[in-house]
């Protein structure tokens, strides 16, 4: 646990998530569509910078059909190659499905995070055993995870163009005048495999989940976010640029400083914030208020300082208040475990529980919406009038 609860930004005041561009704030549940959606477009474009445009064409090869007999049940694995026609131009990318060997249709959860492979033997045979299909892929197939010192290849510098930093290969080369980041990028990834599993007969379309840890948890909030036919986001550890806010950050916590350590992730507007947290125009509440009604899950780490937990806790509580305005507030909720930074046994866990509670109707067994940080008592916790 931090051994302070001095934190490191403490800007202003939040944003209010019910107010409309003209003044007033919205009254009526009908029209919180519209307000979620002034969010996104206004959140995507200044932090992400815009999301890639969904491909003309979409076609699914399927590679390779096996079993991992090593297990029970000897679930199925299925490899597929998603190939996609993007402004006349081929690209493509792999992802995998684990799935039970009895009768479907499945919930499925999607993890783009095959890059650094979290997840365990034991964490995917429970989500088989709970009677779900695990889709992985690798999220940097769409766009390499760059660091800022990375050298730029010779064969990146097309003659005549600028090359951003940090920002060349993969999606980036059928998109060279756009501005989004590696974390819209990886996002699109996500929305293309949920075009995937909804042609497949034996994936339960109105059940998707998605998952994702630490950047990858940045990832799954902003595809959730602009997806909905994500029914369920999950976000891991995802700290700044996720599930945390810009203007509380406990001590020790990820600030925007993120914009120079990782550049590409970002679109280029949000840099202009750097030191001046108070004015950005929106925080992190509001992006998870987008997501309102879908159930959402925060799942982080107490000793996680770097995450902020703190700050994603009083985003939730923010956010909250737009699914208790929709007659949802138990459809947000967050774990928090012991522990650092890392997507574990005990996430996953919660997860599952989370998603029995949501979609099984069972009663939860996890503690959810419980933490120890009684110094932010009363901090953002304005009502609405």
């Amino acid at each position: 646990m931090p051994t302070t609860n001095e934190p490191a930004v403490l800007q202003g005041e939040l944003p209010d998530v019910f107010a409309r561009p003209d003044g007033d704030r919205i009254t009526c549940r009908d029209t919180w569509p519209e307000q979620a959606q002034r969010w996104r477009d206004l959140i995507v474009d200044t932090e992400y910078g815009g999301l890639p445009p969904a491909p003309d064409t979409i076609e699914i090869e399927t590679i390779c059909r096996s079993r991992v007999r090593r297990w029970p049940g000897a679930p199925h694995l299925l490899s597929y190659r998603i190939q996609c026609l993007c402004d006349q131009q081929p690209f493509s990318f792999f992802a995998r499905i684990l799935f039970p060997d009895i009768d479907g249709p499945f919930p499925a959860i999607v993890n783009g995070d095959g890059c650094w492979w979290y997840i365990s033997d034991e964490v995917a045979q429970r989500v088989i055993e709970k009677g779900c299909a695990l889709v992985m892929f690798n999220r940097t197939e769409i766009v390499k995870d760059i660091r800022p010192d990375d050298p730029l290849p010779e064969t990146c510098r097309p003659s005549g163009q600028p090359v951003r930093t940090g920002r060349y290969g993969g999606l980036y080369d059928l998109y060279p005048d756009h501005d989004f980041g590696a974390l819209a990028a990886w996002a699109w990834g996500y929305h293309r495999c949920v075009d995937m599993v909804t042609r497949l007969p034996f994936v339960d379309s109105s059940r998707i989940a998605v998952t994702g840890h630490s950047r990858g948890g940045k990832t799954t909030l902003l595809a959730g976010t602009t997806d909905e036919r994500i029914t369920l986001v999950n976000s891991n550890a995802s700290g700044t640029g996720g599930g945390s806010l810009f203007r509380y950050i406990g001590h020790g916590g990820e600030t925007l400083n993120i914009v120079n350590s990782f550049p590409d992730w970002f679109g280029s507007k949000l840099r202009s914030y750097l030191g001046r947290e108070h004015t950005i125009p929106f925080d992190q509440h509001c992006l998870l208020a987008a997501v309102a009604p879908r159930p959402l899950l925060m799942t982080y780490a107490l000793d996680d300082c770097w995450a902020n937990p703190e700050g994603m806790v009083l985003a939730v509580q923010a956010a909250g208040e737009v699914y208790k305005f929709l007659g949802h507030r138990d459809h947000i909720a967050f774990h928090l475990r012991e522990g650092t930074h890392a997507h574990n046994f005990e996430d996953w866990m919660a997860l599952l529980d989370f998603i029995d509670w949501k979609w099984h109707a069972e009663s939860p067994r996890m503690p959810f919406n419980q933490h120890p940080y009684e110094h932010l008592a009363g901090l953002y916790s304005r009502e609405r009038d």
